[in-house]
């Protein structure tokens, strides 16, 4: 809501949701209703919209709730808000529907949030032709190379204390290549990318990744992946994360001046050489003792994602080993997670027709993936104790 603007007249307990950073808020037009936030409970309660799309996406919800063993349905749980039911409000003397979701930035002190649109093509089969060339002609550049754009975010800054906010305008100017720019404003990596943070959002992300490259059930039109992250805990992982990586390479100078250990080249140690010049363990295999080896695991993550290997064992132990490599990428200071992706908005999920992958929404997310991970490694790069060492 800008400046000036008075409150719609709400439920008690209610209030418009100031972090909405896409989608219809408040005052878009003459009528228009955004998401509310319940002061009650951790949820938020989003507008069912257009009849048959509100229908539509409630249907979807209750369909996953419902759910008991259907494997393209049952891991959408833990990948989705939890569905807390709908409900019909009035709001400025008028009445209107509303899903009811939980909140993915309670408890969030700085909650930054950036809406990802997936997909090529972000209209439904029954959308009219003027719809279609409508969505045709949004967000070009960053559909139709990468599959997906970005409608929003928002990001309390590290650098300057403040919340900057970019909207459609801005999104709409971004291209394969400015479009990493936007992500790194939205991970703050102007002060440095964080291991902690790229590997919860990975998490998140392999997973939706691995149910949309098995799923034949849906064909998703418009459908998002919502980034969200807590600034305020950020900023002592970043101190932390700098001062150890200070350390590291004051001990790796050191070592390099005395001409003693494995990086001089001459010396005797047993411990092999890795491709990189760093000490080698088993693919996958956690480091006991002294610091994590975090290229070990990048490299497991590439093999991960490429076709010519058995990426479903290799997600898998991916997987088990994510808490050790989070708890042990920033030491002992916080093991609690802060930061999620998940899957939004299906008010255009349609039943598939045919008994195979949804390409268009898959080509997103592979690629949506693919960046997060070159981030993961630009990170273990920037602070390998090596980069320091003259």
């Amino acid at each position: 809501m800008s400046a000036g603007q008075e409150y719609p007249t709400l439920p008690e307990g209610l209030q418009p949701m100031d972090d909405q950073v896409a989608g219809h808020a408040f005052f878009d037009t003459a009528d228009s209703v955004g998401l509310l936030k319940s002061s009650d409970d951790a949820s938020i309660l989003k507008p069912a919209g257009k009849l048959l799309c509100g229908l539509r996406e409630i249907k979807f919800y209750e369909q996953i709730q419902a759910a008991t063993t259907e494997p393209d349905l049952v891991p959408l749980r833990d990948i989705i808000p939890q569905y807390l039911g709908h409900m019909k409000l009035p709001v400025a003397g008028k009445t209107y529907e509303f899903i009811k979701l939980s909140d993915l930035t309670h408890g969030m002190l700085e909650p930054c949030i950036m809406d990802v649109k997936i997909g090529c093509r972000t209209w439904d089969p029954q959308a009219s032709e003027e719809k279609r060339k409508a969505e045709e002609s949004k967000y070009q550049a960053c559909k139709q190379n990468l599959g997906f754009c970005i409608p929003g975010f928002q990001v309390y800054s590290i650098a300057n204390g403040r919340r900057m906010r970019y909207g459609k305008d801005y999104g709409k100017k971004l291209t394969e290549v400015t479009v990493k720019d936007a992500f790194r404003k939205f991970l703050n990596a102007d002060s440095g990318l964080c291991r902690q943070l790229l590997m919860q959002f990975l998490s998140d992300l392999w997973t939706i990744q691995k149910w949309a490259r098995t799923q034949t059930t849906f064909r998703l039109y418009s459908s998002s992946v919502l980034l969200v992250y807590d600034a305020r805990r950020l900023k002592p992982v970043l101190q932390y994360q700098s001062k150890s990586l200070s350390s590291s390479s004051s001990k790796l100078t050191a070592s390099c001046n005395t001409g003693s250990g494995p990086l001089t080249g001459t010396g005797t140690s047993s411990t092999s050489s890795s491709p990189i010049g760093g000490p080698s363990s088993s693919p996958g295999t956690p480091t006991t003792g002294g610091d994590i080896e975090p290229l070990q695991h990048y490299f497991k993550i590439q093999r991960s994602h490429s076709a010519f290997n058995n990426y479903e064992e290799d997600m898998k132990a991916i997987r088990e080993n994510y808490v050790f490599m989070r708890d042990n990428l920033v030491g002992s200071y916080e093991t609690k997670v802060w930061a999620c992706a998940r899957m939004i908005d299906f008010a255009h999920a349609f039943p598939a027709e045919e008994a195979t992958v949804d390409t268009n929404y898959l080509h997103g997310v592979d690629c949506l993936v693919k960046i997060f991970e070159d981030f993961l490694r630009d990170c273990e790069l920037e602070n390998s104790p090596k980069a320091g060492v003259p």
